[in-house]
Parts: C-alpha cells; sequence; structure tokens
C-alpha cells in the first residue's frame, strides 16, 4: 500500500504541475501505519472487470489537530441549527434514499456577519484543503452532513457525477467511521478504509467513478477488520470538484 501511495503522489502531481511545496507534502507524509486504515481483506482484480488503482484513494490521517476538529465542528452544527433550528431532529431519509438519519446543508456563509470566525474558517480551509490541489480546480459549495448517533448512516451510491467531477474529498469530524467501496461490476471486490475524526480522504479517477461508497446503517455492520466500532454522532465536510 506505501508503495501505491508513493507512486500517485509521483505520477499524479508531476504530470498537473503542482507547486513544489505541495508536491513534498504528499510525498513526505508519513502513512507507514496505512494498514491500520485499509482492510484490504476482500479486494480481488480479475480481467472480467475494469482496470482500476488503490492509488486514487488517499487518507491522510490526522490531518486536522484536535483544536481545529473542535472548531470546525463547532461552527458545522452552528449553521446546522440555524438552518433546522434549536431541536436535533434528523431527517430519515434522503429524497434518493441513500442517506438515512441525517442533517445537511451547503455552505455560503459559515456566519451571519462574524467576518472574522468567516475569515478563519476559509484560512484554515484553504491552507489544509483547497492548497493541496491545482489553483485552477473550481469548487462546488462545501456540503455539511451529520449523521445520527447509532442510526445514521448512507447507503452504496457514486456521488452524482453531472453534479460533481473527478475529485471528491471529505474531513470527518467527531467519531470514526467506516467507509466500504465497492467495485460497480463486482461488488464483491471491495475495500474498507477507517476514517478517524480529523483525517481528510480523497477519491478521483477509477476510485471515484468505479467504486460506490457507503456507511452502514446497521450499527451491527459498522465493522473494521471483523471489529465493531460503535457509531457515533458524525459530522463530515465535503469537498467537491465543479463540473
Amino acid at each position: 500500500m506505501m508503495r501505491i501511495l508513493i507512486n500517485f503522489r509521483s505520477n499524479h502531481f508531476k504530470k498537473r504541475n503542482i507547486p513544489p511545496f505541495i508536491y513534498n507534502f504528499f510525498h513526505n507524509s508519513s502513512l507507514s501505519t496505512s494498514s491500520k486504515y485499509y482492510d484490504l481483506t476482500h479486494l480481488q482484480t480479475s480481467s472480467i472487470i475494469p482496470k482500476f488503482s488503490l492509488s486514487d484513494f488517499i487518507l491522510l490521517p490526522n490531518h486536522f489537530t484536535l483544536q481545529e476538529q473542535t472548531f470546525l465542528s463547532t461552527h458545522s452544527l452552528t449553521k446546522l441549527k440555524r438552518i433546522f433550528g434549536k431541536r436535533t431532529i434528523y431527517q430519515s431519509s434522503h429524497f434518493d434514499h441513500i442517506i438515512h438519519n441525517y442533517r445537511e446543508c451547503q455552505v455560503t456563509n459559515w456566519t451571519t456577519g462574524d467576518n472574522e470566525i468567516e475569515r478563519e474558517i476559509n484560512n484554515l480551509l484553504i491552507q489544509k484543503v483547497y492548497n493541496l490541489f491545482p489553483k485552477e480546480i473550481n469548487w462546488l459549495p462545501i456540503h455539511i452532513l451529520e449523521l445520527a448517533e447509532s442510526i445514521g448512516g448512507i447507503k452504496p451510491h457514486v456521488d452524482n457525477v453531472e453534479y460533481s467531477g473527478n475529485i471528491v474529498a471529505g474531513i470527518c469530524l467527531i467519531s470514526p467511521t467506516v467507509m466500504i467501496l465497492r467495485h460497480v461490476n463486482n461488488p464483491e471486490c471491495k475495500f474498507s478504509v477507517l476514517l478517524e475524526p480529523g483525517c481528510l480522504y480523497i477519491q478521483r479517477d477509477t476510485v471515484r467513478y468505479n467504486f460506490t461508497h457507503e456507511i452502514p446503517i446497521d450499527p451491527e455492520q459498522h465493522k473494521f477488520k471483523s471489529n465493531l466500532i460503535p457509531k457515533g454522532q458524525r459530522i463530515s465536510l465535503m469537498f467537491r470538484e465543479k463540473v
């Protein structure tokens, strides 16, 4: 896995003419413990399915400090509270029945006029997310998604290809989550990733288009390497490339 990730950094960032300081950030990121976060037990390759590359899924554990996580979580919940009211009422199912027991919103402004907080959030996200990618990429508004404790989850799906482009990235906050990715032509060809609070993950190319991703709704199925991972309240901040 380490070799695959290093090859990804080398090939992906060089061909996109990424500035040296960003290339070096990815090249030097310590993922020597990547086996802690990936379960490749069921990942099988076969000539009957299209080729794919594991290097198209990048995980940066501990990318945000605990203080940064608390800062983002607090303002994400404040944003949701302004939209949904003080009572925490989760929607039972998304219009397409993919997301269950959740709250979500898009972010155009984080606050109702606190320019200092607005700048602080934006500067953090520029530094820790947007600066990792080519400047010419256009981004959709940030998407906040909160899943309820125990019962929140996401069914297998590929993000709408007409709405968002090649890159989908996410910040994970508050509690650990197990994400399962399955090949669209062979669901038994799958791998799991443990997304701990403070991580940033990136899906692109073959993983973005050829794999569904899900977060098990059933708490008994929320497992990583046969270990049950308790389903706590979870917030993710999603960043999608604009088509």
